[in-house]
């Protein structure tokens, strides 16, 4: 069972809130495709779904480099517009049972904290909706780190919040990008994939 995947001498734990916490594929898909539909381009749920580890002005700009687009809107305003499509959806983002139970068991026993790529705006927005948001003593997002999306940094910055040293924290993620991370910040890291069924 997942609560018991704590090793006996982590301090604190780290969650990738987007990765781990919810299932949010579904709707982060049809933001952007609805975002990018608007200013003529198609965008295969199969394609998206093959660079969920790119933020979303990384994979737009992937998307004009692979088609040679030319867009007549900037790519911040594309993402700008995803965000609040995302953000009109973002109570119907369902939890991961999994992970709600380790945060259910661990609450008030070691502090835990969001540790996210994702933009801060998005994940307090879906945090709203959901069960648990009480239960995270800090959020750390991309826009705490000033430099795009470096795990490693996020993931360090969490830990230093919480008061804990990056060796007695473990991290849970979903991502072959994310475990690479957390083990560069020194962590313990588990990966949920076969507790979420990704």
């Amino acid at each position: 069972m997942l609560s018991q995947l704590v090793p006996h001498d982590t301090d604190c734990l780290l969650f990738d809130w987007d990765g781990t916490l919810v299932d949010s594929q579904s709707a982060n898909y049809r933001a952007m495709a609805t975002a990018l539909s608007q200013v003529g381009v198609e965008l295969e749920e199969s394609w998206f779904g093959a660079r969920t580890g790119l933020s979303s002005a990384e994979m737009i700009n992937a998307l004009i480099r692979e088609r040679s687009l030319t867009l007549p809107v900037t790519v911040q305003e594309i993402v700008t517009h995803r965000d609040e499509l995302f953000l009109e959806e973002a109570h119907r983002v369902q939890a991961q049972p999994a992970l709600l139970d380790i945060v259910n068991t661990w609450y008030g026993r070691l502090p835990m904290a969001v540790a996210s790529g994702g933009s801060r705006s998005i994940i307090l927005e879906t945090m709203r909706h959901l069960p648990y948001a009480s239960r995270f003593t800090t959020v750390v997002t991309r826009e705490d780190v000033k430099r795009g999306k470096p795990a490693p940094d996020i993931f360090l910055l969490a830990a230093h919040r919480l008061g804990a040293v990056p060796e007695r924290c473990t991290v849970y993620e979903d991502s072959d990008e994310g475990i690479v991370a957390a083990a560069a910040a020194g962590m313990t890291v588990i990966d949920v994939r076969p507790y979420t069924g990704r």
